[in-house]
């Protein structure tokens, strides 16, 4: 256990994952059925509001709050995934620049060094 996760981490890790996609699986189902009731009523010979439009109210919500408890459980694992992707690239950039500037940085080493030469004979 690092110094940044408490005791309660894991739980509430855990906790945020599987009630996240359970609360986003309620929160769909909810949806799915008030927008079936809603485009249904266009369907019938004779038209009757929708029955079930009101679920649809109550699944929008649900599926942003379970959303956001997904997006907080599994954060670290997409970051370290995203980690893994970038640092291969990063390292290769930075050997790239490293090897495409020594010449430019021999140069001006070079020409501080003949500096602080010069500025010490002129004393």
């Amino acid at each position: 256990m690092s110094k940044l996760q408490t005791s309660a981490h894991q739980k509430t890790r855990s906790f945020l994952r599987v009630a996240g996609l359970l609360i986003v699986a309620v929160g769909f189902i909810f949806t799915l059925i008030g927008f079936a009731s809603f485009f249904m009523s266009f369907g019938s010979w004779k038209f009757e509001p929708p029955r079930f439009f009101w679920c649809g109210f109550v699944g929008m919500p649900l599926l942003f709050i379970g959303g956001v408890m997904c997006m907080f459980g599994f954060m670290g694992a997409v970051a370290r995934y995203t980690a893994a992707e970038q640092v291969p690239v990063a390292t290769d950039a930075i050997t790239d620049l490293a090897d495409g500037t020594q010449g430019a940085v021999k140069t001006v080493a070079r020409a501080v060094a003949e500096g602080v030469q010069e500025a010490h004979q002129d004393k």
